[in-house]
């Protein structure tokens, strides 16, 4: 995956990890505010866009805090994280090893969902007090279109597909379970090609039913997945045959 993001922005350091943006991301940072604005096309053409584009800035604001959720977790195991960087399919986390036992695992994983299901709940909590007090309408719409991207945000990774977050804890759960991380590797590793197959399959019957173009969405993350998954297996392989070296790690996409 290391190859697929070459030639990312490096916009920063927070924390002592580097934050960049890979250029892909304009794409579908494009495609979520034209989406928004047409969401938002009751608020007129000019405000439809100002808040299309405040909204995904803060949602992709909220990919990058999912992210560091794992780099912070990951730490206190002593694992580093390399980098953070967002692209077009959200955000990707670059850890120096695997974590160290199952328990590190699951817990790395688990941080991301926890930490956008907080931000989901804490913005749902916003909008009730901002709807008891009767305030700004503009404000509404961007605290609900927060809670629900980060709502989903949060279950979509958690679906146990490796590499994403709940297929690293199907690893460390089976890793547990069996003593075995290779197998654990593998098994997650299917997982996560049957999820990556039949998120296309879905992309290409949503497209030729509705004759549409945007379910092919789909397709193209099924095919990411795919890829992450291969590579992410080969990284394990390979560190497992050369008895754990420090061969970078590529955590899922945060999307």
């Amino acid at each position: 995956m290391a190859q697929l993001l070459r030639g990312s922005v490096w916009i920063g350091r927070c924390l002592g990890i580097r934050v960049g943006i890979h250029p892909s991301w304009l794409l579908v940072f494009a495609l979520v505010v034209w989406m928004l604005t047409n969401s938002f096309a009751d608020l007129g053409g000019e405000h439809a866009l100002a808040l299309a584009v405040v909204t995904a800035l803060a949602f992709f604001g909220s990919v990058v805090v999912h992210e560091f959720a794992h780099a912070l977790v990951a730490r206190r195991f002593g694992v580093a994280t390399l980098s953070i960087r967002l692209f077009l399919f959200g955000g990707v986390a670059t850890i120096a090893t695997e974590p160290p036992s199952p328990g590190a695992e699951a817990a790395i994983a688990f941080a991301g969902p926890l930490c956008s299901a907080v931000l989901a709940g804490a913005c749902g909590l916003g909008l009730e007090i901002v709807g008891h007090l009767g305030g700004e309408p503009h404000l509404a719409l961007l605290l609900m279109a927060l809670a629900a991207a980060n709502a989903v945000l949060a279950a979509f990774n958690l679906l146990p597909a490796f590499p994403m977050d709940g297929g690293r804890i199907l690893r460390a759960t089976v890793w547990r379970l069996r003593g075995d991380h290779a197998a654990a590797t593998r098994l997650s590793s299917l997982a996560g090609m049957g999820f990556a197959l039949a998120l296309g399959l879905m992309g290409v019957g949503l497209a030729w039913h509705t004759h549409r173009w945007e379910p092919l969405w789909y397709l193209a993350l099924g095919g990411f997945i795919s890829i992450a998954t291969i590579q992410s297996y080969q990284q394990a392989c390979c560190k497992t045959a050369v008895g754990g070296s420090e061969a970078a790690s590529q955590r899922k996409p945060a999307a």
